[in-house]
């Protein structure tokens, strides 16, 4: 483990000597940022449960901005399974997705200013050449599977030039499947309790 971590540390600091200072200057000033950002997002009073009971708006926001935190992860799927309770599981899924696609934008655009700040270890090595020879169904696959590590992989798409479109298309298709599964049992865990009540 330290092995793996000395390593990523000198791979990062191989890359950002090989970088000009204009673009040292740009991708730090970038990640600092989104950095703030993200505390700003974290350190909001926001009572994620009520957000749900705002109907898809709610939903919208809260998926918008729990994805656009980079850094600190806020909670927002606790929005949409209480959404997914009471409202059509369908609609909750596409905005929920909507906006979760629009806020996963800030990863990407760190890395497709910020190529620098991507250490050049087997992970981030075996993940490029996958976006290059995969691309969506890689992003798609991400965007399924809940991992805190979505916001690497659309840093590492957009230091592999994935065009726009298509990172949004296959975070929009795998997030909006996610919550749709999610909101279902939202809905199914209130008939439950509705039955049983």
């Amino acid at each position: 483990m330290a092995a793996a971590t000395g390593e990523t540390i000198r791979a990062i600091q191989i890359s950002w000597q090989s970088v000009t200072p204009r673009d040292r200057w740009r991708s730090l000033f970038g990640l600092l940022a989104l950095i703030g950002l993200s505390v700003a997002i974290a350190m909001l009073p926001i009572d994620y449960h009520a957000m749900g009971n705002y109907g898809y708006l709610g939903v919208f926001v809260v998926t918008l901005i729990s994805s656009a935190a980079l850094v600190l992860p806020v909670p927002y799927l606790a929005a949409i399974f209480v959404a997914g309770s009471f409202l059509d599981p369908r609609i909750v899924a596409l905005v929920a997705g909507s906006a979760a696609a629009l806020g996963e934008l800030t990863g990407y655009a760190i890395g497709y200013t910020g190529r620098s700040l991507l250490p050049d270890n087997h992970w981030t090595l075996l993940i490029q050449r996958g976006m290059k020879r995969f691309g969506a169904p890689i992003l798609f696959v991400a965007a399924l599977i809940p991992n805190p590590f979505f916001d690497a992989v659309g840093m590492i798409a957009g230091a592999s030039r994935i065009p726009v479109w298509m990172f949004l298309l296959a975070a929009f298709l795998g997030k909006t499947l996610r919550f749709w599964i999610l909101a279902v049992l939202g809905g199914v865990a209130m008939a439950g309790a509705i039955a049983g009540g």
